[in-house]
C-alpha cells in the first residue's frame, strides 16, 4: 500500500523541448511508466498530477462497496522547468504505488542527470 515511505522524487529530461511543450506532450501522452489506472486531476501552466484511487476487494466488502472509505490514494506531480538552455527538466513527485514506483526509479536511471531519490 502506498504510505508516506513511498514518496519519491525523480528526474527527467526532455533536451528538444521547452517546458510548455513538454508539458503538453505528457499530458496527451504520459510516461510509458504511468499506468492507465492514474487519472489526470490537476495541471497547470508548468506541472500535471496524476491520481489512482484504489480500494481492495476485502476492503470494499467491509466498507459497503467504498462508501465508508477505506481508499488508498497514490498521486504523482510533474513540474516542467526550463534546464537553462532549450530543453525542459522534469521533476516527478509523489507517493506512487509499489509497482509504479519501480517503474519510475528505473526510467529515471537510464537518464545520464538526475535518476530517483
Amino acid at each position: 500500500m502506498g504510505t508516506f515511505s513511498n514518496m519519491i522524487t525523480a528526474t527527467f529530461s526532455s533536451p528538444s523541448e521547452q517546458p510548455a511543450a513538454a508539458l503538453a506532450h505528457w499530458r496527451a501522452t504520459p510516461p510509458a511508466w504511468l499506468p492507465s489506472q492514474y487519472r489526470e486531476i490537476d495541471d497547470s501552466y508548468n506541472s500535471v498530477t496524476w491520481e489512482w484511487r484504489h480500494t481492495q476487494w476485502g476492503m470494499k466488502l467491509v466498507s459497503l462497496n467504498g462508501l465508508l472509505g477505506g481508499a488508498t490514494s497514490y498521486r504523482i506531480t510533474a513540474l516542467f522547468e526550463s534546464d537553462g538552455g532549450f530543453g525542459s527538466r522534469i521533476t516527478v513527485n509523489g507517493a506512487p504505488d509499489d509497482k509504479t514506483q519501480a517503474a519510475i526509479e528505473a526510467a529515471a536511471q537510464s537518464f545520464l542527470v538526475g535518476g530517483a531519490i
